[in-house]
Order: C-alpha cells, then structure tokens, then sequence
C-alpha cells in the first residue's frame, strides 16, 4: 500500500541547494580539526625520534603523516571551503577526506606507542568522528541522488566497490586463516610487534562491509548509496596513496618489503582516483 513521504519540518538544504546552518555546522569544525592535522602530522613527519614502535610501525606512520600532511589536508580544507559555498561534489569528497582521518587516527590511538601527541590524537579522533557522524545525520540523501545524471556510472562503481572489497577481505584472510589454523600468528602482527593487527580489524570490520552494503544500495539506486558511493571513492583514494606512501617508507628505512604491492596499490590509486572523478562528474552542482 503506497504511503505517503513524510516532510522534513526541519530541511538541512535551502531550495537552492545550499546546507542550512544546521548543516554546516559540521563543516566548521574543519577549523580546528585541520588545526590539529597540521601539528600532528608535521611533528610527527619532521621529528626524529617520536615513535618509540616497532622498525615497520615507525616507517609506516612517518609515510602516513606525509600524504596526511601533504595531500589529506589540503583535500579537507579546500573541500570544505568549496561545500561550505554550497558544492554537492566537495560535500562528498569532504565527508571522504573526514574517513580517511577517522580511519588513521584510530590507528594512532590504538597501535602507536605512547607519544607527546595522544592527547591531539584522541581529539583529532573525536572531532572527525563527530563530523563525519553529524553530517551524515543531516544530510539530505534523496537531494543529492535527485542530483545525479542518469548517465552516471552506476553500476560500474558498485561493480568497482564489491571488487575492492572482496580484494582487500581476500589479501587479509589469506594472512590470518593460515596462522589460525597453525596455531600461530600473522608475520605482520611478529613484525609490528603489537597484539593484533589493528588494519585487518578495522577493514574487515569497518570498511570492507561498507564497501560493499554501499555497493548492493548503489546497485540498487538508494539515495543513501549515491552519497556513501562518493565518499568511499574519496576515502580510498587516500588511504590507497598512504599505502603507498607507508610501503616506500618501509624501504627507506632500511626494512624488508616488497616494491611490487606499490605497483599494485598504485593501480588501484589510479582507478579510485579515475572512477571518484568519472563519478562525482555526473552529480550537477
């Protein structure tokens, strides 16, 4: 039996498609978030002698704090801006450039010995999360998908989603289902030297299912999917290009990895980057 659609008494859009200050609050806190970025990030790229982690953990976060420095907050700050002046595709990249955080610092939280820079871990942590969460909260889906050209590559993102996923869920598996079954335990969590391996909990549990709920949701053209679509575009075009990042660094740092995984994630930086752009084209501003 058809129903009808309930009105939003409260709308987070202006009929001219710009965010309401209910909206926008969120954006705001890019201020201080950015802020925060910048300290961490820089200090933890420029001073010797910061983390006190395992050989591969410190190259790894001294790789990570470059593209974080260098390429994540630039991409949040000119995305806000341009959302803030009422751009949907800045919108999406913007809530993309806030996962990207959330993801890391959840990571520097939890996985990184004690430093100087907890506290302003915990906080960045905190305030991203928040945003992400918030906007997300008042975000117009159906507005958005309403601004999509039918001739956006749909189905071939929700093809590109599932495929990362399955990927990704396929390359860590292969890792701990072999040590499970030994008895033993991963060679990335020996060489880290950590309890567990904080970026397999946090793709198989966090991001690989998102990838691919949003995939089934974009497949099947729901609003919410159209958005989350963008976002995780944006978010793994960032985390990908980390990993690179963190892999070099690995090398300069005197430790043992192989060169051929850059080539690999390099490959799938270049199609994340390809379909965001392909994507977020098909959304009118």
């Amino acid at each position: 039996m058809a129903t009808k659609e309930v009105q939003n008494p409260a709308p987070t859009t202006t009929l001219e498609g710009k965010r309401s200050p209910r909206a926008t609050i969120w954006l705001w806190l890019t201020v201080p978030i950015a802020f925060l970025v910048a300290i961490a990030a820089g200090v933890g790229f420029f001073i010797e002698d910061l983390y006190r982690d395992a050989p591969v953990n410190t190259a790894q976060a001294v790789g990570q704090d470059l593209i974080t420095l260098v390429v994540a907050l630039p991409t949040l700050l000119i995305s806000a801006i341009l959302a803030l002046r009422g751009s949907r595709r800045a919108h999406l990249v913007w809530l993309g450039a806030l996962g990207y955080l959330v993801y890391t610092y959840l990571t520097y939280t939890l996985a990184i010995q004690f430093t100087p820079l907890f506290l302003g871990y915990v906080a960045l942590l905190g305030l991203s999360l928040y945003a992400l969460i918030g906007d997300l909260a008042t975000t117009d889906f159906a507005r958005i998908k309403a601004h999509f050209s039918p001739r956006t590559p749909v189905k071939a993102v929700s093809i590109y989603l599932a495929v990362v996923a399955l990927l990704f869920y396929f390359n860590w598996l292969s890792e701990d289902i072999p040590a499970l079954l030994a008895g033993g335990v991963p060679k990335g969590v020996i060489d880290s030297e950590a309890p567990t391996d904080i970026v397999h909990v946090l793709d198989m549990a966090w991001i690989l299912p998102a990838n691919v709920l949003t995939a089934i949701w974009l497949w099947r053209r729901r609003a919410v999917g159209y958005a989350l679509a963008g976002t995780l575009l944006s978010f793994l075009s960032l985390l990908v290009l980390a990993i690179m990042s963190m892999i070099v660094f690995e090398v300069l740092y005197g430790q043992v990895a192989a060169l051929v995984p850059v080539a690999i994630f390099g490959s799938v930086f270049a199609i994340s980057v390809g379909m965001v752009v392909w994507y977020l084209r098909g959304l009118k501003e």
